[in-house]
This record gives structure tokens, sequence and C-alpha cells, in this order.
């Protein structure tokens, strides 16, 4: 005869601010927030792009709106929201991709100084096109 004792499992309990203890887990709460608002931002992009290919007019009324005061302070928002999003993420780079030079790793600054250059290249190149 087979018997088998029911456990109890314990769940501990958690409060909603628990993302607000330690300073650690507040960059990274923020860090996946930034994230929402960069999918919205590409989402946005993507009905420009949709709006673009309806026919002028109606493109040109939509491009018009985006002059809005409420427009512009959105757009300010996730600038912030990338810059924020790239830099925590040039950051962690170097806990994430381990590079080695013969038997040596390379230093943690070098990876991210890597990252940043090639932000600041990107970014350049993307400027570039826009003024073009």
């Amino acid at each position: 005869m087979n018997r088998e004792t029911k456990t109890k499992e314990y769940i501990r309990p958690m409060p909603a601010t628990w993302w607000l203890q330690r300073w650690a887990y507040t960059k990274c709460m923020i860090r996946d927030v930034t994230s929402v608002f960069i999918a919205g931002y590409c989402v946005f992009l993507i009905v420009l792009l949709y709006r673009a290919g309806q026919g002028t007019e109606e493109f040109l009324r939509f491009y018009e709106s985006l002059r809005s005061p409420l427009s512009l302070l959105l757009h300010g928002l996730a600038f912030v929201f990338a810059v924020i999003h790239s830099v925590t993420f040039c950051n962690l780079t170097p806990r994430v991709l381990v590079f080695f030079r013969g038997d040596e790793r390379l230093p943690d600054g070098v990876v991210a100084g890597l990252h940043y250059a090639a932000w600041i290249v990107a970014s350049g190149v993307l400027i570039l096109i826009a003024l073009w």
C-alpha cells in the first residue's frame, strides 16, 4: 500500500515594492520599463510608414499633428528612454560578452567602450542619412 503524503509548499510573501529595496533591482526595473516605451515608439514608426503610403494629403495631416506640444513631449520622453536603455545595455555587455586576447580577458571598460563607440558611429550614420 503506497500512501502519498501531501506537502504544503511554502510561498514567501513578496511585497509589490520589492524592486525598491535595492538599487540594482530598481535599475533593472527602470531598464525593463524603458523597453516598453521603445516598443511603443517602434509601433509609432510603423504607423508613420503606413500613413506615408496612404497618400500625400493624409500623410501631411498626420505629419502636421506631430508638431503639437504633446507630440514633442512624447518624442523627448522616447529619446530619454532610448538613451537610458542604450547606456544600460552598453554597461551590461561586459558581463554577458567575455572577450579574450590570448589567455587574458579584456577589461570590462574596453568591451563597454567598444559598444559605446559602435553606438556613436551608428548614431552618426543615421543622422547623416536623415540630413541627406
